[in-house]
């Protein structure tokens, strides 16, 4: 007869051993609980702005024309359409769109600029890009940092088996035991290259039934320093010295961004105006037919014009007509597309200040091409980045040289335990172990590093020739700006006369016309002739306006405001 027992009544210690451990379970989810309340994600958001606006603002005082103000992409605005002021009037000669102006909300140059920094997709994208690589600039410091590291682990386990008494006779014993194991690890990369590692490891072990407990804890402490390859701290700190020279290049870049992003602003906002106003002159050219051909058709009534006499004028009417409405359609493109461009809601009125053409005028700037070009090769950030990559290129052979040498380690290593059995969570610093070690790599094989060390005199090469194009190209860029601004100007003053004359032209014609004596071919090449002039007056007041502003932003001195208006800094005339 085989008899088998399934254990006995729960004693007194085993009730006391499971209070303590739902104890530790309880104690261990609580702790949980507080750390992940701890670290909740919206404390990291937090921790990582704090540290990246750090940065950048730290990196950002080393480069002209970009504030703290300029990189905070905290700081964006939601679109406020009731700070513009609203249009009362209508333009006749907007035709059937001189409604869609009616309570149009206007924006002035002004308004226009700082609407593109405050909503302009373009440049809050750019903006973005800026405050990323400074979060990975973050990464690359946090690398030479001590790493702290903690790891816990809970075991409750049963170990069931069957023991024989006597023969025939067996019985099912349990054995139940609660262990845990936990370590803590730091590990610290030295700017000299040297990596200092340190790690304490606990294991507790608890028989439940017996009550004994075992408690194992270790403590390492190591040192290895690089004598030879890897060694030093121009090798140790390459990554982060090239990380934070790369968010100087990209804040330098950005400046230089703010100031090309201005200007493309300003000749949208202009280009539109321009549009406009070739509407207003394409309407008053097409009156102007209309006119010629109510009077002519008096005049064929009575014989004194003939029929091909009045259908120049009638096919002239209707291709004015036709010019007029096609400015009409391009003007309300370009508005449309400069409604994106400033981040804006395209399905929202809104319309540009005439007054802003009324105020250009022609201005020189005020210093001889060579003096422009002296101010730009000391003034403009990708110039200076250009000989700092140089210099970069320099840093990488020195690098690369290190890679050449043999490993020459020297390491030094401490371990402390505690005793055999121990039931305490103490380390015997009397059972320790010191050790020092030197180790030697010399491997044959350096086709790779030497492949690297050739390849850095071509970096070095290629960076040079790129810093001479760059300062070809700004000399380039101010005598290109330069002939701009002298074309611009003289075709303005051609403009002006070409308006006077064609405009005293039509008064000849039209008063012929009057009399009876005119001809249709020369009234209405007058009257084209006019439109074109005018036309031409405004394009060209605008061109050399916006020719002005690429000279001061290719001689790297028209610095951009927070709000987007701009100072040229050589005069400091704010806009």
């Amino acid at each position: 007869m085989r008899k088998e027992k399934c254990g006995e009544l729960p004693s007194r210690e085993s009730v006391g051993g499971q209070k303590e451990r739902r104890l530790v379970c309880l104690t261990a989810l609580l702790a949980t609980a507080t750390f992940l309340c701890a670290c909740s994600p919206q404390q990291y958001y937090t921790r990582a702005d704090r540290e990246t606006y750090g940065v950048l603002f730290a990196a950002e005082r080393n480069v002209e024309n970009v504030s703290p103000a300029d990189v905070d992409i905290e700081n964006t605005k939601k679109v406020d359409l009731s700070k513009y002021k609203a249009n009362g009037t209508s333009a006749e000669y907007l035709g059937e769109m001189a409604s869609f102006e009616r309570g149009a909300k206007v924006l002035s140059l002004d308004e226009a600029l700082e609407a593109s920094v405050s909503y302009g997709r373009e440049y809050l994208t750019r903006k973005e890009s800026v405050f990323l690589n400074a979060l990975d600039l973050t990464l690359a410091r946090f690398e030479l940092s001590p790493m702290f590291r903690a790891d816990a682990g809970v075991v409750r386990a049963s170990d069931s088996r069957s023991v024989e008494l006597e023969e025939g006779f067996t019985e099912l014993v349990a054995e139940n035991t609660f262990s845990r194991t936990q370590s803590a690890s730091v590990d610290w990369l030295l700017a000299t290259g040297a990596r200092l590692s340190a790690d304490f490891t606990q294991d507790f072990l608890r028989i439940m039934s017996g009550n004994q407990s075992i408690n194992e804890s270790d403590l390492a402490v190591s040192l290895v320093q690089p004598l030879l390859q890897g060694g030093g701290t121009t090798v140790t700190l390459e990554t982060l010295t090239q990380a934070e020279r790369d968010l100087l290049y990209d804040l330098r870049a950005f400046a230089d961004f703010r100031r090309s992003y201005i200007v493309s602003i300003v000749t949208d906002y202009y280009n539109v105006l321009q549009a406009r106003d070739r509407v207003q002159n394409s309407y008053v050219a097409y009156q102007g037919f209309v006119e010629s051909v109510e009077r002519e058709e008096a005049f064929a009534e009575e014989d004194r014009r003939t029929q091909t006499e009045l259908g120049q004028l009638r096919q002239a009417a209707l291709q004015s007509e036709s010019r007029w409405i096609d400015a009409i359609r391009l003007y309300q493109g370009l508005l449309d597309e400069f409604k994106i461009t400033l981040g804006l809601p395209v399905d929202k009125k809104f319309i540009l200040d005439e007054g802003e053409l009324e105020r250009l005028k022609i201005e020189q700037p005020g210093l001889s091409r060579e003096e422009a070009v002296e101010v730009a090769l000391v003034t403009r950030p990708d110039l200076a980045t250009a000989v700092d990559i140089v210099e970069d290129a320099e840093r990488h052979i020195e690098v690369a040289k290190n890679g050449l040498l043999p490993g020459l380690d020297v390491a030094v290593d401490y371990r402390a335990v505690s005793n055999p059995d121990d039931t305490t969570p103490a380390i015997n610093w009397d059972r320790r172990r010191w050790a020092t070690s030197l180790d030697v790599r010399a491997p044959l094989d350096r086709k790779a590093e030497r492949n690297i060390y050739r390849a850095t005199f071509v970096s070095l090469n290629r960076a040079e020739r790129a810093k001479d194009l760059s300062f070809d190209e700004a000399r380039l860029d101010i005598y290109s700006d330069w002939r701009a601004l002298e074309q611009t100007g003289r075709n303005f003053e051609i403009a002006v006369q070409g308006v006077s004359l064609a405009a005293r032209r039509l008064e000849e014609q039209q008063l012929l016309a009057e009399l009876g004596k005119g001809d249709a071919r020369d009234l209405v090449d007058s009257q084209n002739d006019l439109v074109e002039a005018q036309n031409q007056r405004t394009a060209t007041v605008i061109d050399h306006t916006l020719a002005r502003l690429r000279l001061w932003r290719d001689m790297g001195i028209l610095y951009i405001n927070e709000d987007g208006s701009w100072v040229e800094k050589l005069k400091n005339e704010p806009r």
